[in-house]
């Protein structure tokens, strides 16, 4: 078996279990270790794979006849194969190429999007009679909504369940914090995969599909922070310092959003950072993303971004008296579209709030 790069081999693994690390510099980043087990390697395969507690999991799962507790297996049935990066497994007798394989210019088997978007559990034999290896990006992507990779005219892009994206993006925007856009879905562009029984749901319950375009690409990966902070306990660092270092503004600006838009989610796997896959280097931050559990109810939220124990406000405080950002361009906003006016008043107290403790005090008071 191998880990591979596109079509440049890291790593042999193996019968014996044994690993040969052919190319150190460019492996994942949890497994660039001194010494790497097939324990390791089998931990990191099986992080690669949907939760089963990911909507509609156990679904796509029966429908392609994959076990609902090995995910290791399940890893090797679709290659490894992700859209957050480049890497992928060659088991012994598998002839295939990069550009055979590869999930961001082949075709994606569009009935395992239907059941990731709507839950139509279908029997499919079409890998099985063909002797192929699934190819879909629905077994390596994460999170907990329901969700389907589609391929449009100028990308992928990812549809999924989460209509506080839409606000989110709204006020990052005024904001100018670096995000990944968001948009609605189109009924057109979700005609073949949403069954109307999916979408008088969807609308009984006030929830909206949104899309966000694909942002990584064969050359440019995207790197967890849960994989960068298993590299740095490796090595005896500290991930939350060397995030920092990586770029201080973008990992300050995050602690600030999170706060204004009371963000429960920013869990070790939703940011992280860019990697170039030439050099296997991290180049920057990638911008935020994933806000559907925003606007939380609950006031003191804590945060997951830094090392220190503290609420999601004691963070962007911090942050705020360093940065001094501008976030006065949230006064001038309307309303954001699915944000109730309690919520927007919320959004608009903690605002307000975070200036005061921040050092902008007194002109608030004076506009008060």
């Amino acid at each position: 078996m191998q880990l591979l790069l596109k079509n440049v081999p890291l790593m042999e693994i193996h019968a014996t279990g044994e690993c040969v690390i052919l190319d150190f510099d460019r492996l994942p980043f949890a497994l660039r270790r001194e010494s790497l087990s097939f324990v390791d390697f089998m931990e990191w395969a099986s992080n690669r794979t949907l939760s089963i507690g990911r909507s509609f999991a156990k679904e796509i799962l029966n429908t392609l006849r994959l076990s609902q507790n090995n995910r290791f297996a399940v890893c090797r049935a679709c290659r490894g194969l992700s859209l957050e990066d480049a890497y992928w497994i060659r088991q012994e007798g598998d002839e295939a190429a990069w550009e055979e394989v590869n999930l961001f210019h082949n075709a994606l088997s569009l009935y395992i999007t239907e059941v990731s978007l709507s839950g139509r559990n279908v029997v499919h034999r079409e890998t099985e009679r063909s002797g192929q290896r699934i190819l879909t990006p629905e077994l390596t992507t994460q999170g907990a909504s329901a969700k389907g990779w589609i391929r449009q005219k100028d990308g992928l892009y990812l549809h999924k369940v989460g209509k506080y994206e839409i606000p989110a993006d709204a006020v990052l925007e005024a904001l100018d914090i670096p995000h990944i856009r968001y948009t609605l879905s189109s009924e057109t562009e979700l005609s073949f995969c949403l069954t109307r029984d999916r979408k008088e749901w969807l609308d009984g319950v006030g929830e909206a599909l949104v899309k966000s375009k694909l942002f990584t690409t064969e050359d440019r990966a995207f790197v967890t922070f849960e994989e960068f902070s298993l590299f740095c306990d490796a090595y005896g660092l500290d991930a939350y310092e060397e995030a920092a270092q990586i770029d201080r503004r973008a990992y300050l600006q995050m602690q600030i959003a999170d706060y204004i838009l009371n963000n429960s989610d920013r869990h070790e796997q939703n940011w992280g950072f860019y990697m170039d896959n030439k050099t296997g280097r991290i180049t920057g931050f990638c911008p935020l993303f994933d806000h559907d559990h925003a606007f939380s109810m609950y006031p003191e939220l804590y945060s997951q971004t830094v090392r220190d124990e503290m609420t999601l406000f004691q963070a962007a405080v911090r942050a705020q008296k360093e940065l001094q950002m501008d976030l006065d361009a949230v006064d001038q906003m309307e309303r954001p579209a699915f944000l109730s006016e309690r919520k927007w008043d919320e959004l608009l107290a903690r605002k307000n709030r975070l200036l005061l403790e921040s050092g902008r005090g007194a002109v608030i008071l004076e506009k008060c």
